[in-house]
């Protein structure tokens, strides 16, 4: 599997809904991630699961849009010399232990909708005016925001990322907050006239089931692709031209967020499931653990093992094996 997808082979990314489809099944079959009551979309309120087999459908769809969306972002912006399609690969696997993955909800649509945001900043230019870059990004960011209401700490970030592309330009600045605000305006109206009650539940629209040895596992794993892909990241930034050493550094602070927004959710809410917002910009990194030229032994080890894990456990209940 990493072979195919390693180098420049674009039709790797034919295989993707196959491999999307299979975790779909398994799951279906063996119900290890199981749908909830009701869909929680945050600010938008809740709604009565309908029991049709199609709505559900739409989270693996977003997962495949979602790994076809970065891994444009990482061949055009040339994070490797070559066409690499480890990115999409590696998104895909890492998703696969959320419950996201498999049932819709609002974090569903808020990692979306952030990965539409990165486009937009990705498409900032030092010495271009960057008006409908930032207005959209905030739009965007907003948006997530309603159906994720966890992200609204994250909006300091926003305008610090835009900084480190663009100097401060107080009109930028300006359409940056209007931006932001008409989207919860919206969302407010919406709660008022349907007279939806914003619930302590409502702020993290995610599921509440918690697998802590899948967490432990995936968790390992990529921390142990990341010190892999260590060294060929800092010679990778040495000889890097100024502007992707800001992409690296925005996808830097995206990581900070999502690990703060991940620990927040599990002290108040005691969930685990916005740790999956981290697996998105980490996607950028882990391929230079894999290598450029020829592929690494011991890092297609590590991850062959994540692999098995992730189909294993629909089958072998690891979570009720006693340590």
């Amino acid at each position: 599997m990493v072979k195919l997808f390693f180098g420049n082979r674009s039709y790797a990314l034919l295989f993707l809904p196959f491999i999307i489809g299979g975790f779909y099944l398994c799951n279906h079959f063996t119900g290890y991630h199981i749908a909830v009551a009701e869909l929680n979309f945050g600010i938008w309120g809740s709604f009565s699961h309908p029991g049709l087999w199609f709505i559900d459908l739409i989270a693996p769809v977003l997962v495949f849009i979602n790994a076809i969306l970065i891994n444009t972002l990482f061949n055009r912006n040339e994070f490797m010399e070559k066409n690499n399609y480890l990115s999409s690969m590696l998104y895909v696997i890492f998703m696969s232990f959320f419950s996201t993955f498999y049932h819709l909800d609002g974090l569903a649509l808020a990692q979306t909708l952030m990965i539409f945001v990165l486009i937009q900043l990705f498409r900032l230019n030092q010495n271009q005016d960057g008006r409908r870059q930032v207005f959209n990004a905030a739009i965007l960011f907003s948006l997530a925001c309603t159906f994720f209401p966890v992200l609204l700490i994250g909006t300091p970030f926003l305008f610090w990322i835009i900084w480190v592309l663009r100097p401060f330009i107080l009109r930028e600045s300006a359409l940056t907050i209007t931006g932001f605000t008409v989207p919860l305006i919206y969302a407010g109206v919406y709660s008022y006239v349907f007279q939806i009650k914003l619930e302590r539940e409502q702020f993290s629209s995610t599921s509440s089931e918690v697998f802590i040895i899948d967490m432990i596992v995936l968790g390992a794993g990529a921390g142990l692709l990341f010190m892999l892909c260590a060294k060929r990241l800092i010679n990778k930034l040495r000889g890097s031209s100024i502007r992707l050493k800001k992409l690296f550094r925005i996808l830097g602070l995206a990581i900070s967020l999502y690990v703060g927004i991940a620990m927040l959710e599990f002290l108040a809410f005691e969930k685990l499931a916005a740790a999956g917002l981290i697996v998105f910009p980490l996607a950028f990194f882990l391929p230079y653990a894999f290598g450029e030229k020829n592929i690494r032994t011991f890092p297609s080890f590590t991850f062959y093992l994540i692999f098995l894990f992730s189909v294993g456990k629909f089958f072998i209940p690891f979570e009720q094996i006693p340590f």
